[in-house]
């Protein structure tokens, strides 16, 4: 079909009311289609940063980690402690008490009475006790009137010995005690306790009974120009018990106080080694009987031997 002038006139007419037909929808879309808001430009510029730090650890190379660093433990080390014992603390001049070997602590005795207490002491020092070494009165009831006693022997560290003195209980009754120590030839004094101070003591009561001592006395004949110290023994008779008493040097005389009853009376000179007893004739002791409340004198000690006596009736 030919195309004529018209018909192309009333194909553009018709596009023509098209696009005025199209034209209000497309102003009512603008809107719609565009954003009202403007670019951020600091928003802009933090996104490039968030990417350029993205890509730069993706494409970062892998590290392999290094191993965990092992930091080694102090080395603990058990201190074994150092002994600190202090070093053991000697004296060359110590005593120690063994045993009260006469007059218990709190024995019972009459008013006025005469007694012998014994001590059994044992060297505990390093020096040689000689008999230039006293027993001396420290302190508290002296009970009589002796203060200084020599010892009778030598006592070398580590052994012991007996000490004696006669005391006189006091006239009135009562609880007494008396500190003795030992005197060394310097003058020092010293007795036991670990710091060698420590006074041994006579303890006793006094108190009125009935009378049941008597006393006995005699000469100490012994064969020199003097009387060196000695022990007194005075031996029951009957059962054997021993009473004994220290003879100071140059004492010639003695008188005791015992129980009553019937004895054997010898002394022994230790640095001498001699043995003085009352004897019979014939060289054996004689018994004689002490009456309670009464003297037996005479009974003199003048038969001395290096040997024992036997005893005789």
């Amino acid at each position: 079909m030919k195309t004529n002038t018209n018909t192309i006139f009333i194909i553009f007419g018709i596009m023509a009311l098209c696009v005025l037909a199209l034209f209000p929808i497309s102003v009512l879309a603008m809107p719609l289609l565009q954003t009202n808001e403007k670019p951020d430009p600091q928003a802009t510029v933090q996104a490039m940063v968030t990417q350029t730090m993205i890509s730069l650890t993706l494409n970062a190379p892998t590290q392999t980690p290094l191993p965990p660093t092992v930091t080694p433990a102090p080395v603990t080390q058990t201190v074994t402690p150092t002994s600190t014992q202090s070093p053991v603390t000697t004296y060359c001049d110590w005593a120690s008490f063994v045993k009260d070997v006469t007059i218990p602590d709190g024995t019972t005795l009459l008013p006025g009475e005469t007694f012998t207490k014994v001590w059994r002491l044992k060297n505990r020092g390093t020096c040689t006790w000689t008999p230039d070494y006293t027993l001396v009165f420290s302190s508290g009831s002296q009970m009589g009137g002796t203060t200084a006693i020599r010892l009778p022997a030598y006592v070398a560290p580590g052994q012991t010995i007996d000490i004696s003195v006669t005391l006189t209980a006091p006239s009135t009754n009562g609880s007494y005690t008396g500190y003795w120590m030992l005197r060394n030839p310097s003058g020092a004094l010293f007795g036991t306790g670990d710091k060698a101070n420590i006074a041994f003591y006579v303890d006793i009561k006094v108190k009125d009974q009935a009378v049941t001592h008597g006393t006995v006395g005699g000469n100490l004949c012994y064969p020199s120009e003097f009387n060196p110290p000695m022990t007194l023994y005075l031996e029951n008779a009957h059962t054997g018990e021993r009473i004994q008493f220290a003879i100071v040097e140059n004492q010639i005389t003695y008188s005791v106080l015992v129980p009553a009853g019937r004895y054997y009376v010898y002394a022994w000179a230790p640095g001498y080694n001699l043995e003085g007893a009352y004897t019979h004739s014939n060289g054996l002791m004689k018994s004689f009987f002490v009456e309670a409340g009464k003297t037996t004198p005479f009974i003199n000690l003048c038969d001395w031997s290096p040997y024992g006596h036997g005893r005789g009736e």
